[in-house]
């Protein structure tokens, strides 16, 4: 079955991911996450377009849940974490490009990123790269009231 790159962008804003992470990632997630969006900001400022709009809400997004859990006052190890596949790709990116820039070598931190590649390749590659032609053209109504 094929769907259309619009039934693809909904399909990814809708169906969910859980990923596990070790409280102790929390903080050190949060600052990723947070260097994300400033240079999703900045990019704004030079490049207005759909693509960036939307990596920033998902990235506000990610940042909210997980804020969130970190607020929870439970003592568990590891906490649960649910996003939509648009916000785990920007998490992935996210991440992904940390651990190339930082070389993290923490063995926790290690394990959080093979879940996170686990958890990618079992998504639909087409799916992926149709969503983000989708986002990459889309083209927003800037129309003015007279």
């Amino acid at each position: 079955m094929h769907l259309k790159p619009e039934e693809i962008y909904s399909k990814f804003n809708e169906v969910n991911i859980k990923i596990k992470i070790p409280k102790g990632l929390l903080l050190l997630l949060i600052r990723q996450i947070n260097r994300h969006l400033e240079v999703l900001r900045y990019e704004e400022g030079v490049i207005d377009d759909f693509a960036i709009h939307e990596n920033i809400a998902n990235t506000e997004m990610i940042m909210t849940k997980v804020l969130i859990l970190m607020a929870e006052p439970y003592n568990r190890k590891e906490i649960l974490l649910e996003l939509n596949i648009a916000e785990f790709l920007v998490l992935r990116e996210c991440v992904h490009l940390n651990l190339q820039l930082m070389g993290m070598h923490n063995q926790k931190y290690q394990d959080f990123v093979r879940q996170i590649e686990s958890i990618y390749s079992m998504l639909n590659k087409k799916d992926i790269k149709e969503y983000r032609d989708y986002i990459n053209n889309y083209k927003e109504n800037r129309a003015t009231l007279n």
